[in-house]
């Protein structure tokens, strides 16, 4: 199938005038193209699936419910010829938009009205090209926010069970199997679910269990949320527990002290992205007081 057939068909299938010859020609099509192009085209089955899942949304807001294998279909072919991390998938205005990093990298997202979101990897957003209405955007994963104010548009982050209301600050979301953190590094911030609102301040973080359905606020560094991103973070006068809980989460490892004192030692630390918990405890020994070894069944004892 040439180019120009393939999408000569395509329209005929989206104006729903294809007949089941067609149909079943863009399907065969389909399964062939997809198999030979996989390795060139997309970085892993991973992205392949979550562009195709977002494809497939789209193409189903514009088709009737029972049209459901046909959608499927389009959800595939439009990959063909709609690839990349960004698709914009209907070019009328106020059109959804979708962005998956799916790579190891980093990903920086300038949104219309100049807000920046740092998105993770294997971290997805959903929102509007324009925000005519409200400001409002879908994630899942994590990702660090720095929004524009507007006092007459807050900004909403949407997660399956968490609404985070802000009119202009920066702050971190992290939505990971049941529990959905939040962070805020300037300005307030409002986390709500279906029952109960807290507001944040800098430096405040809340978790949310989606099984107990409870929030759970304390203070943080929230230098702490950007070290996925930042090339280095600087933190003032931390506990040597929260610092343990930080490594913990980031490293894998466990922590055993050998005195109940030694939680509440204090420090500043600078802190590289991806050093080495090695080198990291030799800054600790070489700062503070403590003596932090690792030890073979990769745990840190501190004492």
């Amino acid at each position: 199938m040439t180019e120009k057939e393939f999408k000569i068909l395509l329209d005929k299938f989206l104006n729903k005038e294809i007949t089941q010859d067609e149909l079943d020609l863009l399907k065969r099509f389909e399964d062939q193209a997809i198999q030979q192009s996989k390795e060139e085209v997309f970085r892993s089955d991973l992205e392949k699936n979550q562009i195709k899942k977002g494809v497939y949304k789209n193409i189903k807001k514009r088709t009737k419910p029972n049209n459901i294998f046909k959608v499927c279909i389009a959800a595939s072919i439009v990959l063909l010829i709609g690839l990349g991390s960004m698709l914009f998938l209907n070019p009328q205005e106020d059109s959804e938009l979708m962005v998956f990093n799916t790579s190891n990298k980093i990903q920086t997202v300038i949104l219309a009205d100049g807000s920046t979101v740092i998105l993770n990897k294997n971290s997805s957003i959903e929102y509007k090209d324009t925000f005519n209405g409200t400001r409002y955007l879908e994630l899942e994963g994590e990702a660090f926010f720095k929004i524009c104010r507007n006092e007459e548009k807050p900004f909403v982050v949407k997660t399956k069970n968490v609404t985070t209301k802000v009119l202009g600050t920066s702050f971190n979301v992290a939505d990971i199997d049941s529990i959905v953190n939040v962070v805020v590094a300037t300005g307030l911030v409002e986390v709500s679910d279906a029952n109960n609102s807290v507001l944040l301040k800098p430096n405040q973080g809340v978790q949310y269990s989606r099984k107990t359905q409870l929030f759970s606020i304390e203070h943080v560094h929230h230098e702490l949320s950007m070290a996925w991103f930042e090339d280095a973070i600087y933190l003032e006068k931390i506990s040597m527990k929260k610092l343990a809980d930080f490594m913990k989460t980031s490293y894998g490892i466990d922590f055993y002290f050998i005195s109940k004192d030694t939680e509440n030692v204090q420090m500043s630390i600078t802190i590289k992205r991806n050093e080495s918990i090695e080198n990291i405890i030799k800054k600790i020994n070489y700062i503070s007081e403590l003596k932090l070894t690792l030890k073979a069944n990769n745990m840190v004892e501190v004492k």
